[in-house]
């Protein structure tokens, strides 16, 4: 059973949580915890700009990948040509 001091006790702390959200009982006993500007993960700047910095990444991938493909049936077309000369040579030569 609670006396009347604990009850005051009580809505004294009560009151000070509900006025200062900084204040916590376990962790800051003195009250003087200060307030950050992190708004979590629900912040839809910081989502924004992370999903910005995803897009532009991906896009210089997309790039990077493109031009690889596109040098590698550059290559693949030389390499046809170079095979069908040589298939060419030997059927002169009448080793086929």
């Amino acid at each position: 059973m609670m006396t009347q001091k604990d009850c005051e006790e009580w809505a004294a702390m009560i009151a000070q949580m509900q006025d200062d959200p900084s204040w916590h009982p376990v962790y800051n006993k003195k009250g003087v915890r200060p307030m950050s500007n992190d708004k979590g993960p629900n912040d839809l700047e910081a989502t924004i700009e992370r999903l910005e910095f995803r897009n532009e990444k991906l896009h210089q991938h997309n790039e990077k990948i493109e031009q690889e493909l596109i040098q590698l049936r550059l290559d693949n077309k030389k390499l046809a040509k170079q095979c069908k000369e040589q298939m060419q040579q030997f059927r002169n030569k009448g080793d086929m």
